[in-house]
């Protein structure tokens, strides 16, 4: 065992005490939870918009390649 003493730092949290309070709070996380889910859905859009033009240019040159292959065997 150690000598030495360990300090441990208390948490403090305020209580609210009038109900107003409370619902402002919860009303204020509600809203912040709120935020981050439309910036997430937001997030995801962008990602499978960028996806889906990226797969347009990819179907159109893989177009061009097979245009080719076909006047070159022709």
């Amino acid at each position: 065992m150690s000598s030495e003493k360990e300090t441990v730092t208390e948490a403090k949290a305020e209580v609210v005490s009038d109900k107003k309070e409370a619902e402002t709070l919860v009303d204020a996380v509600f809203d912040i939870g709120l935020a981050w889910a439309e910036f997430g859905v937001s997030q995801g859009r962008r990602a499978l918009e960028t996806s889906a033009k990226t797969l347009e240019k990819v179907a159109q040159t893989l177009g061009d390649l097979q245009d080719r292959l076909r006047k070159d065997a022709a």
